[in-house]
């Protein structure tokens, strides 16, 4: 059975068999006003990768780094993989809600459906089936349906529109981020 997942912005509920580091901030500026944090793996058991429309797909491995974004009135969480200082994907979680706190860490509640930005920058919304099955078995409302799927076509619209943008600033977080104290994850 389904269930709405708290997910923590470090991550710690996945990868078992990693070690990696994590740093958080609370940030506020013209574009974002939430938590991010930085995971960086220092080791992995086995590097995970996904299927992608353009083939398999490496997400996390020593030396990849997710910068995550959790904005403290927003519906999603933006998880923007980098490997060697370059930004190869952009996966963003549908949330019924994040909790914010004020050294940047946050919890956030997944709603199943998710946008994916692939490496040519473009948008796709994905999970729709686990979306209506959450739906069907009673986990989620028709209101946290109907509020997942105008999250996901609002954020992939606002990628679209602003995608320099967008990732000009995730550079910038990215290189602030790595300044700021750091602690081990394993």
């Amino acid at each position: 059975m389904l269930e709405v997942k708290i997910k923590n912005l470090d991550r710690r509920e996945w990868y078992s068999d990693a070690d990696r580091d994590f740093t958080c901030s609370y940030h506020k500026d013209e574009l974002f006003d939430g938590g991010i944090g930085l995971i960086t793996f220092t080791g992995i058991g086995v590097p995970d990768e996904v299927d992608t429309d353009e083939g398999r797909l490496c997400i996390a491995d020593k030396g990849y780094e997710w910068l995550e974004l959790a904005p403290k009135d927003g519906n999603f969480v933006v998880t923007a993989m980098f490997y060697e200082e370059r930004l190869f994907q952009i996966y963003i979680d549908i949330t019924k809600k994040n909790e914010v706190f004020e050294n940047g860490d946050a919890l956030f509640y997944d709603l199943f459906l998710d946008v994916v930005i692939n490496q040519k920058g473009q948008a796709a919304i994905i999970d729709n089936s686990e979306l209506e099955e959450a739906l069907e078995q009673g986990v989620i409302s028709e209101a946290d349906f109907e509020i997942a799927g105008k999250n996901a076509e609002h954020v992939a619209y606002f990628y679209n529109k602003n995608r320099e943008l967008v990732e000009k600033k995730l550079y910038e977080y990215l290189s602030m981020m790595k300044f700021k104290d750091v602690k081990k994850i394993s």
